[in-house]
């Protein structure tokens, strides 16, 4: 077969959304960027429930089979390739009557056709309308249709919910940990050993020459350091 240089577009696209479909997840986005002479093949997905780690992983595993098999139509093209499955980041803007129902108790800021701007945390959404609560308090109700809205992004909070809030929404608050409660003394067993364990540690390093092992000593490895893999982010390389 003829090499071919290009990505067709439309079987990728089938066979990514038809996997991740499978596996429960909705194709949010399928990127392919060419870098060198490899290409970054780039799939977003979500579901209601979000996307985890091991998610990630089944899905770009499962979507790098189907390519590997599909190598007579070659959807990706002759040049090797990175298979990268991630989930959509926070400040992705809010499209779909999907997007709306799973950012559920988060708030939204709204910039509505007609220009105008204002904020609100969901309570509810369906394939017409998003029911907000707005205000000073935050318990304002408020309901937009959707076609209204020309822009929505989920804003990012550092505080929980007011108490007030949580409860309008049916949210029930976790219970705070007691840092002080240790009914059966552990915690200062624990500290105590691990004093115990730092002393010896220093009598050992005492004892240990200064400026070079020992002759005997055996060479040491070089340390290789592996970055932190991303969250919800799986690569495969073919």
């Amino acid at each position: 077969m003829a090499a071919r240089t290009g990505t067709n577009d439309t079987r990728l696209r089938e066979i990514v959304t038809q996997v991740s479909e499978r596996a429960g997840f909705d194709l949010e986005d399928l990127t392919v960027i060419a870098a060198g002479r490899r290409r970054l093949v780039r799939v977003v997905i979500d579901g209601d429930d979000g996307v985890g780690l091991d998610a990630a992983a089944e899905v770009s595993r499962a979507i790098s089979a189907v390519l590997d098999e599909d190598e007579a139509n070659d959807p990706t093209g002759s040049a090797p390739y990175t298979l990268e499955v991630t989930s959509p980041g926070i400040g992705r803007p809010l499209t779909a009557p999907r997007h709306f129902r799973r950012a559920r108790t988060r708030l939204l800021s709204i910039t509505r056709t007609d220009g105008s701007t204002l904020q609100g945390r969901v309570a509810g959404a369906d394939d017409e309308v998003v029911h907000l609560l707005t205000g000073r308090t935050g318990l304002d109700p408020l309901t937009v249709p959707l076609a209204d809205i020309g822009r929505a992004v989920v804003e990012v909070e550092f505080s929980p919910l007011p108490a007030a809030v949580a409860q309008a929404l049916g949210v029930t608050p976790a219970d705070p940990v007691d840092l002080t409660d240790d009914p059966d003394g552990d915690l200062d067993d624990d500290l105590d050993d691990d004093a115990d364990g730092d002393d010896a540690d220093d009598e050992a390093d005492d004892d240990e020459p200064v400026g070079g092992l020992d002759d005997g000593a055996a060479d040491l490895e070089p340390t290789q350091t592996v970055p932190a893999g991303t969250p919800d982010q799986q690569e495969q390389t073919r």
